[in-house]
């Protein structure tokens, strides 16, 4: 399984931790947490075997990931349709932010325009109200995992040439990598190949796009001049710029938010 190879990868960083439960000294749940990059963790790989499941299981792996975290946000994600997971976590203070969506395309729209100027003198206001900051909580995707665009994070991605604007859209873009592990391909980005190393596979360029105006132009015109193979966008249900995108494939999931331990956010 995917979260097997994942929990083999993410176990070698500090920052990580995999909590199992037992019974008769067999592993019957489990499930990591990490901490990422700007006070943020993430929540994954929640596993209970099936004789296990609806005992408590899985909230007290929950609530073990939880307390050692305690990070600024917190974060997780489920599938629509696992509406025995959704009420999990919601019975554990976490609110469903959006649904979000996840377009890979490859190279779709041919060469780069040598003429367009992709300007980097964006400001936070432009940001706060474009469309799609306040549909997604402001929350975007970076190295695959979510963060939270608080304006001192924005300002330290600024300053790191992350933050764009072409004509009518905004992104926030981050240079990643395909790592092919075990037959499975997981998206990580230099914070966690910095620390793990993985022999990098194929570039894929990062997206989250944001719109002063309803322009697809602008759009396909950005995604154009940023890359020439692999890009992922990152948004939500309901963005339809990025619906209009010829994909290669479309996933989606709810993003989910912990609420309620709010502190000052680093700038890892």
């Amino acid at each position: 399984m995917a979260d097997t190879q994942l929990f083999r990868i993410l176990n070698r960083l500090e920052t990580c931790r995999i909590f199992e439960a037992k019974v008769d000294q067999k592993t019957v749940g489990s499930i990591y947490a990490m901490k990422y990059m700007y006070g943020c963790g993430w929540i994954g790989g929640l596993l209970v075997h099936k004789e296990f499941r609806r005992k408590g299981v899985s909230r007290k792996l929950l609530e073990k990931a939880v307390g050692w975290l305690d990070t600024s946000y917190t974060y997780a994600s489920v599938e629509t349709e696992n509406t025995v997971a959704q009420k999990l976590f919601k019975g554990m203070d976490f609110n469903t932010v959006y649904r979000r969506l996840n377009h890979k395309v490859q190279n779709p729209y041919g060469r780069r325009n040598v003429g367009e100027v992709i300007s980097l003198d964006v400001q936070w206001g432009e940001l706060v109200r474009a469309m799609g900051f306040k549909e997604r909580g402001g929350i975007v995707n970076l190295g695959y995992y979510p963060i939270k665009l608080t304006e001192h994070v924005f300002d330290h991605l600024k300053s790191r040439k992350r933050v764009l604007k072409l004509g009518s859209v905004i992104a926030v873009v981050e240079n990643s990598h395909i790592v092919d592990f075990n037959g499975y391909a997981f998206i990580f980005n230099d914070h966690i190949l910095n620390k793990v190393p993985l022999p990098t596979g194929r570039e894929i360029v990062e997206v989250n796009p944001f719109y002063i105006e309803q322009n697809v132009s602008d759009l396909i015109r950005l995604l154009n001049n940023l890359a020439s193979g692999e890009v992922m966008v990152w948004t939500h249900q309901g963005d339809l710029l990025a619906s209009k995108l010829t994909v290669e494939g479309t996933l989606g999931a709810l993003v989910l938010e912990l609420y309620g331990k709010i502190k000052t956010q680093s700038r890892d």
